[in-house]
Formats: C-alpha cells, sequence, structure tokens
C-alpha cells in the first residue's frame, strides 16, 4: 500500500510570498482510509459502549452530530465557479486557475461567459479614432506576462487589444471560455447553496449552477437595459437630429467622416481623444461642447519615466534598442514598472485635499495647460479647472488642447439647450450646425450588474446599486452569498495600476474557493453590519480626499457633492495589504454543509504526513 510520488505543487499563502506543499491525492490502489485502518485495525474493531465520554447511542441525536468521514483532512471539494466576462479580469481569473495556482485546476471548474465573439472587453468595445490607454503602457499589462514590445509609452486600443489576444493563446486562457454566449439573469438558492445563472446564446436559453460567480464585467460595462452598452445624454431633440449620429463606445467606421461640420459632446477621457482626431481629417469643422473643465495634465512626464530631454514628446515611441533590451533582460523590464510603480503609488499623497502637495501639483498643471494652450485666455477660461487637482480622473489628453489652436477646432461651455434636424442650440443663443454629432458622454457608472442579480431576501443587487452602491472592499457585496465583483464600488481605480488591483483581486477571490472547498462551506457573505461600517469610515476618510472636493465626477456618480462610490479610501499600499493579507472572515457570515463545521477533519490525518518525501519536522525553528 504504498503511496505514489508525486511531486508537490506550491500553493500560496497568504499571497505570492510564503510556500508551502499543498495537498497531494495520488495513491496507489487504496485510499487513504484503507490504509489508516489496516495500521489502526479499525475496520473490524468494536465500538465501546461509551467513547471519549460519549455514549454511542445518543450521538445521532445530537444536533451536531457528524459521523467520521473517509477522507483525509482538509480533502476539497469540486467547486464550479461561473465568471462574466473575458477582458481582463477574465482573463486573469483564467489564469489563476490554470497556471497561477496549479492545484485548483483539479479543484476549480471553471466557465467564463463572454457575450462578444472575442476577448478584450473594453478594448473591444472602444474603437474610436484615437482610442488609447491613458496609463503608461509598461504599468498596464498582465502581471504574469507583461509585454516588452509596446511601441509607445501610451499604447493605442488596438496595440492593447492584439496584446490582450496574443497572452490569451499563449497561455490557453479561452479554453473556458464560452463566446456569444450572454448572462441574462443570476439568482441565489438558498437550498442548494449555489447561484443558478440564465445565459442565452442567441438562439436558446438554459441555465448554469456555479458554487461561486464572479462578476468581471467592469463599471463600464455595467449598464441597463442589455441592449444597451453606453449612455446617451439626456438631451431634448436628440432623436430628432437627421445627421450621423454616433457614441464613442459604438463607433461606425463605415462613414467617412472628412469634410464635415462636427460637434463633439464632453471632454471625459473619450471625448479628449477624439477631437484631435477629427479635427485632422481634411475639410473638416470640429465644436467640443462641454460643460465645464478638466484638468489635462501629465502627472509625470513621460521624459521624466523614460529619462529623456522634455523635448521627447508627450506620448515617445520606445526605441528598438530599448524593446530589445526589454526582450534580452527581463530585469530590465521589471526595474523600468517597478520605477513607474513607485513614483505613482508616491504620487498619491497629492490627492490630500489642501496638501502643499496637491496645491504644488495644481500651480505645475495649471502652468502645463496655459502653455498647451498658447496662453489664450478664453480657452485657459474654458478649461482650466478651479477645484483641486485629482476632483475628476486626470488624462494626458495627448494633442486635445493643441488642437483648439488649429483654425477649424472651437469650444464652447455654453449649456445645450436643445438639438434639432441639423443643429444644436446653446444657451448663449448660438445655433451650431452641424453634419455629424459624437457623443462622447460614456457609460452607466452605477455599478450595476447589466443583468438582475437576485441575492438573499430577493434582493436585486442591479436595484440596490442603482442609488447606493456599496461594497466589501470593492470584492463583495451585502446579500450576495459566494458573489464577487472586480471593480466594484470603492475599488483601486483612481491611482496606481489597475490591473496589479485586478491581480490582487483574484489572489482573493482564490484564497476564498480554497478555503470554501477544503473546509465544507456552503456559503459566505459580508456581514450587513460590516459593510455598512466600512462605508462609513471610507466616508470619512475619503473627506480628507480631493475627490469629495465640489467638481462633477463619474467618482461620485456623475453629481457634483454626493459620496464617492468609485474609489477606495486610501492609498494602494493600505488597499494591498487589507486583501492580499488573511481572510477577515471575522467580517463575513458562514454556513457550512455540516452540522458540525470542523468535518473538514476528516478521519484526522492528513494526506502531507503519508508523502515519503515530506519533511515531518519542517517546523523545527533550530
Amino acid at each position: 500500500m504504498a503511496l505514489i510520488e508525486e511531486l508537490l505543487v506550491p500553493r500560496v499563502a497568504g499571497g505570492s510570498d510564503g510556500e508551502v506543499p499543498a495537498i497531494q491525492k495520488v495513491l496507489d490502489h487504496s485510499s487513504p482510509t484503507d490504509l489508516l485502518r489496516s495500521m489502526l485495525h479499525y475496520k473490524n474493531a468494536k465500538i465501546p459502549a461509551k467513547v471519549n465520554g460519549h455514549y454511542s447511542s445518543l450521538s445521532k441525536n445530537d444536533p451536531y452530530y457528524a459521523p467520521i468521514g473517509n477522507q483525509l483532512a482538509f480533502t476539497p471539494r469540486k467547486i464550479r465557479v461561473v465568471t462574466v466576462g473575458a477582458g481582463f479580469s477574465g482573463l486573469l481569473m483564467a489564469h489563476k486557475f490554470q497556471h497561477r495556482f496549479p492545484e485548483m485546476d483539479a479543484i476549480v471548474d471553471h466557465t467564463i461567459f463572454e457575450k462578444r465573439a472575442e476577448v478584450g472587453g473594453t478594448w473591444v468595445a472602444n474603437t474610436y479614432p484615437g482610442v488609447q490607454c491613458d496609463v503608461p503602457s509598461h504599468i498596464y499589462a498582465f502581471p504574469f506576462d507583461p509585454n516588452p514590445e509596446w511601441t509607445r509609452f501610451y499604447s493605442s486600443g488596438a496595440e492593447i487589444k492584439q496584446y490582450i489576444v496574443r497572452t490569451t493563446e499563449k497561455w490557453n486562457l479561452d479554453r473556458d471560455i464560452h463566446f456569444n454566449t450572454k448572462v441574462v439573469r443570476s439568482s441565489w438558492d438558498e437550498e442548494r447553496g449555489q447561484w443558478k445563472v440564465t445565459v442565452n446564446d442567441g438562439g436558446r436559453s438554459w441555465d448554469e449552477w456555479a458554487d461561486v460567480l464572479i462578476n468581471g464585467q467592469g463599471v463600464l460595462e455595467q449598464v441597463y437595459p442589455l441592449s444597451i452598452t453606453y449612455q446617451w445624454p439626456d438631451i431634448k431633440g436628440l432623436q430628432d437630429f437627421k445627421g450621423q449620429r454616433v457614441h464613442s463606445a459604438n463607433w461606425d467606421h463605415d462613414y467617412d467622416y472628412s469634410n464635415k461640420r462636427i460637434a463633439v459632446i464632453g471632454n471625459g477621457s473619450s471625448g479628449v481623444q477624439i477631437v484631435p482626431q477629427m479635427a485632422k481629417l481634411p475639410g473638416t469643422t470640429v465644436t467640443n461642447l462641454v460643460r465645464g473643465p478638466s484638468w489635462i495634465f501629465y502627472r509625470v512626464p513621460p521624459s521624466q519615466h523614460l529619462g529623456r530631454s522634455g523635448k521627447s514628446g508627450n506620448n515617445p515611441n520606445y526605441t528598438e534598442e530599448e524593446r530589445k533590451g526589454f526582450r534580452e533582460e527581463p530585469e530590465k523590464m521589471k526595474e523600468h514598472r517597478k520605477a513607474m510603480i513607485a513614483r505613482t503609488n508616491k504620487a498619491f499623497r497629492m490627492f490630500i485635499k489642501d496638501s502643499n502637495e496637491n496645491k504644488e501639483a495644481m500651480k505645475i498643471a495649471e502652468q502645463q495647460m496655459r502653455e498647451r494652450l498658447n496662453h489664450e485666455p478664453r480657452l485657459c477660461d474654458i478649461l482650466i479647472p478651479k477645484w483641486s487637482l485629482g476632483c475628476r480622473r486626470i488624462t494626458p489628453g495627448e494633442g486635445y488642447l493643441e488642437a483648439f489652436s488649429l483654425p477649424n477646432c472651437d469650444i464652447t461651455n455654453s449649456g445645450i439647450k436643445h438639438i434639432d434636424e441639423n443643429a444644436i442650440h446653446t444657451a448663449d443663443g448660438k445655433v451650431h450646425e452641424i453634419d455629424v454629432l459624437v457623443c462622447a458622454t460614456g457609460f452607466d457608472v452605477s455599478f450595476r450588474p447589466s443583468y438582475p442579480t437576485v441575492g438573499r431576501n430577493g434582493i436585486d443587487l442591479r436595484e440596490a446599486w442603482t442609488q447606493k452602491p456599496e461594497s466589501y472592499f470593492s470584492v463583495g457585496a451585502k446579500d450576495m452569498p459566494n458573489y464577487f465583483t472586480v471593480l466594484g464600488p470603492n475599488a483601486l481605480a483612481g491611482h496606481g495600476s489597475l490591473l496589479e488591483g485586478m491581480n490582487w483581486n483574484g489572489d482573493y477571490f482564490v484564497k476564498w474557493i480554497r478555503k470554501m472547498a477544503e473546509e465544507g462551506i456552503k456559503s459566505f457573505v459580508p456581514n450587513t453590519a460590516v459593510v455598512d461600517q466600512h462605508v462609513r469610515y471610507s466616508d470619512e476618510i475619503h473627506k480628507s480626499l480631493v475627490w469629495t472636493s465640489p467638481c462633477k465626477s463619474w467618482y461620485k456618480q456623475g453629481t457634483t457633492d454626493g459620496r464617492v462610490a468609485a474609489l477606495f479610501a486610501g492609498s494602494g499600499m493600505l488597499y494591498r495589504r487589507i486583501i492580499t493579507g488573511d481572510l477577515r472572515v471575522e467580517d463575513f457570515d458562514i454556513e457550512y454543509r455540516s452540522a458540525n463545521r470542523f468535518e473538514f477533519m476528516g478521519n484526522g490525518f492528513t494526506e502531507f504526513e503519508f508523502n515519503p518525501n515530506s519533511d515531518l519536522a519542517w517546523y523545527i525553528e533550530k
């Protein structure tokens, strides 16, 4: 009855730093219980009338009675996991289960449902002219496979999408993806302790069951109703316009925008990228209609990150020599990435309201914007904010400010009164006749799932988060057992590397799923009072940060003075310590599959101690 030798699989404990041996599963021709019975003569032993102080005849009447199992301690059960979305979030989870924690591949039955025909998430949806990431390329990458081939400091949407596809193929991350399959409803079944997930592939609908449901759609994908994936502005007469009307999230590439009179509504991340591209086209006249100013600013100029002169441009190319160095010396690329992230983390102090750091950064930002606007008084008055730097998302806006120096590009902050068949009428009495209306007006940012998500007590998260999007550290929600969300409310989305935050979320999910599998957990859900306390204290911290300054921002659900629902109340370093440390199980309501939560102890032995290669004295310190 010798055990078959098998290499130990590393198992991460408490993040990526410590490793202990994982449970081994392979035995030859006999179960662990058979081995133990032969050793202990247990199989044919007579059970005495009184065992360990308890009469056996009364055991089954004990509410905590659980018969000894045949399995070893911590033997995991199979966990069915459904992830919604195959953008960065879904692909990170695929890598976690298949590669990062290889032992999880045997524990988890994973399915990703993707409504589109390809991977990429937001980089499939957004293809408008000039689309690019406003985060430096080298820190906007899969943590497990950074890209040495980025061509520019800020990457285009097309290059990011190519990178996602290439990485997916390299790691076989599409193994568990069902494409063209939309989740249309999910509901919690209390008796089964599972989510019933209803999906539709365009021709049929069916139900899937999941022990754990992961919403990986992202904040800018979670919209309602289902047929809409972006937000049209609420403007009188919008539907009456007879010209070309297009939204930044659904760009019409077949239309010829040359030689047209073009209006672009909005100066958020999309609008500031579209305006200069439209102005470059032959024969166009472009008018940008905005409600207010926005900080267009390079917090750390690319030249500083790259060690070049300031004349290298606002979005410089990586040279072939630099890319070759990154390819051949991964440590060089790692140091480059670390230096960027270190500067970004240090710069968080800039977000402290009324701090010297924020005031100094505002002076630098204002000076930079004035220079880019050629100190033109009217443009400076319209575009340079009076509110704190960082209250709204800061964007570098390559070419945006410079576009208003062109003779064919102008801006107005006069409010839109209404739209008719061929013109926009503004509050200053002007009529802007146009051929093309571009709405760069963003997405629904309420964090709601795009489908009914009905948890305990009939609570639909889609409705609950309409007015009050409140989460447990952005990863969990009240009344939603066995439910995770990536970049939920109060996420690490205001500074630092978004991908690293998503990566930490994935590691957190794996910890809970492993615990659930090994310890017989039926359900776990953040305690309601705990979530309320977390939200209240976070709100107090937010009072000290610029995000609560009086500006209209999607951080505050499009309001000027609402609560900050989008961002974590603190630094990235704090978030990482909380989310990658030991699970705060005291914050959760946990139910078990057995009447006795200690049934995971099995027959009293661990498999580790029966592996002939195991060091059974590994804990001796000296």
